[in-house]
């Protein structure tokens, strides 16, 4: 039976007033194992394992919480697989799923039957920065192990919280809680880096999915149709970041004959090379920008990403127009979404192809010219800018691909091949993904219309 919404207040204020005094390590570890579980993703058919995490009890009637991705399969083929937990002293059960937050990585399951009887409380404020802190969980089905390490506050260059971990999480202790020297959880386990760089989803996270839940619950809606959560959070997710990039401030940043789109916030970061080899008849320089993180949904779908890039090719004096263009299309046609998704979650992409007009002012978006680029009248092209040059023009292909079980959801690719010089280039690329037509409208608009020439 679901206690009343005014319980989780107790006992969140229940977890702001307690205070306790540092225990050691090992103090920790036996205070609290009675609260840690393995997660078990079982598959039905076989009855065995087929995916591993960690998880801990947060409160009295048996609400564990563990990460999203530990129990993605279960959310998305509940036929084909069940969830149960391994207690720490060998005790077995059942699990029901009750809520998620895919944006943070996050669910909360019950116990079926019997709860268990210890719990974690969770932290009403963060740790100081240096402060020790202790990851907890189930290491590679080696049994639970506790990992201290330091917190180092919020990671930067991100749209998703996640706080900076130095301690080595390792593969099984997904969805483990970490606590504070009064054993208090302030983060959940969730990705490493590797070499002591792990990162753990902030409690208040985890706070707000709870009371979201118990909010739900206690209007007496019964079981939570998970589905149209998920797509409700990846609306709200897209709009929030759609909204972050469009106010930023797009740098631009010199590319051969261009200004481009250099880092548009602290999310997104850009890295660059190129290739001077004197055997090599093209030389390129190549500008990268993606967001560092993305929402994962199942083992092979991801979304919630944005990324765009820029090569520069100019070929040798001796190497002829036709073997340019032979080489540069050669070696752009091998562009492709940066998210992952398969048949079952994606339609095929349906792509427009058109030759577009770009001011060399940088004044103004691109203009659609007909198909044939030679062929463009004088009336579909823009007013010369500066000294009555031409403007560039680009062979630009624009495809999307929709979300079949999130509606109003795409993936937008867009790339663009400069065509008007016998041997010098720039191809111009970008991706989104999970976000509404509206946004990668707004978004595509943006991005044309500050690309500058001299």
């Amino acid at each position: 039976m679901l206690k009343p919404f005014t319980g989780l207040i107790a006992l969140l204020l229940l977890a702001c007033a307690s205070v306790a005094l540092p225990q050691s390590y090992e103090q920790l570890y036996s205070d609290y194992r009675g609260s840690l579980y393995q997660i078990r993703l079982i598959e039905l058919s076989s009855n065995s394992k087929a995916g591993l995490g960690s998880g801990f009890q947060i409160s009295t009637d048996g609400l564990i919480a563990t990460n999203y991705h530990v129990v993605s399969e279960a959310v998305h083929h509940p036929e084909k697989y069940a969830l149960k937990y391994l207690s720490v002293d060998g005790k077995e059960g059942e699990l029901e799923l009750l809520d998620v937050d895919v944006i943070n990585d996050l669910a909360i399951l019950r116990q079926k039957g019997q709860p268990g009887g210890d719990f974690l409380r969770l932290a009403s404020k963060s740790p100081s920065k240096g402060e020790t802190i202790v990851s907890m969980g189930n290491p590679l089905d080696l049994g639970m192990t506790i990992v201290p390490g330091t917190y180092n506050g919020i990671a930067s260059g991100s749209f998703y919280d996640r706080i900076h971990f130095s301690g080595s999480i390792n593969p099984g202790m997904s969805g483990g809680p970490v606590i504070n020297r009064n054993g208090q959880v302030v983060g959940i386990n969730v990705a490493t880096a590797g070499n002591q760089i792990s990162f753990l989803v902030p409690v208040n996270k985890l706070v707000a999915l709870l009371l979201d839940y118990k909010k739900e619950a206690s209007a007496g809606n019964g079981a939570l149709e998970l589905q149209p959560i998920i797509n409700r959070q990846l609306h709200q997710n897209q709009q929030r970041i759609i909204d972050q990039v469009l106010a930023a401030d797009w740098q631009l940043r010199p590319l051969g004959d261009a200004l481009v789109v250099g880092e548009i916030s602290a999310s997104i970061q850009c890295w660059g090379n190129s290739t001077d080899d004197e055997d090599e008849p093209i030389t390129q320089v190549a500008k990268g920008c993606t967001g560092q993180d993305v929402v994962y949904l199942s083992e092979e779908f991801d979304t919630g990403r944005v990324e765009y890039e820029f090569f520069w090719l100019e070929g040798d004096e001796e190497l002829r127009s036709s073997r340019f263009y032979a080489a540069y299309e050669e070696n752009m046609s091998g562009f492709f979404p940066g998210n992952s998704a398969g048949e079952d979650d994606v339609t095929n992409f349906n792509c427009k192809q058109q030759f577009t007009r770009h001011p060399r002012d940088g004044s103004g978006k691109a203009n659609g010219a007909s198909d044939d680029p030679a062929e463009a009248s004088e009336a579909q092209k823009p007013p010369k800018a500066n000294g009555n040059r031409d403007p560039v023009i680009a062979r630009t292909s624009y495809c999307v691909r929709r979300y079949k079980n999130f509606p109003d959801l795409y993936d937008v690719f867009y790339v663009s091949l400069t065509v008007d010089q016998e041997k010098r280039a720039l191809v111009s690329h970008f991706t989104l993904s999970g976000f509404t037509q509206e946004s990668a409208t707004a978004f595509t608009e943006k991005f044309t219309s500050e690309i500058q020439w001299h």
